[in-house]
């Protein structure tokens, strides 16, 4: 009685990869985190919620932040200069972090707060994987 040989051509984690879409679909998923965080993110003058990249690196989707106080903000501690005590700094000085949490200005972003995408998560997480589920489902188009 003969057997039967399988020979992949491919590793099977590459296979489960290209089968829920791949990078293609990493982006995606990046893109719509980014799209559900933006009511969470503080946006007083708008840069921090509009200087953000998202991209797909060594096989994750990442939602990249790029305003030099993103940290800060996302943290919302209170930091201030190490010398005059002032959350004001000089080009080069380091800050030190306080006690006291940011307030955020909710004008244009009601939900406002730090740690935005935990925030995301425990209020939109249905949406998200909706979202994924139905981008995996339609081929990625």
């Amino acid at each position: 009685m003969g057997g039967i040989d399988f020979k992949w051509n491919k590793p099977i984690p590459w296979i489960a990869k290209e089968a829920l879409g791949g990078d293609r679909t990493l982006l995606f998923m990046a893109n719509e985190a980014k799209r559900l965080m933006e009511p969470y993110v503080p946006a007083m003058n708008m840069g921090l919620s509009q200087n953000v990249r998202t991209y797909v690196e060594n096989g994750n989707g990442v939602v990249h932040y790029v305003s030099d106080y993103a940290r800060y903000q996302y943290k919302g501690i209170l930091m201030v200069s190490r010398l005059t005590g002032s959350p004001w700094a000089k080009a080069g000085e380091s800050k030190v972090t306080t006690r006291k949490s940011l307030k955020y200005n909710k004008s244009r972003h009601p939900h406002a707060t730090s740690e935005w995408d935990k925030a995301m998560k425990a209020a939109r997480m249905g949406a998200y994987t909706s979202a994924i589920q139905k981008f995996v489902n339609g081929g990625g188009r």
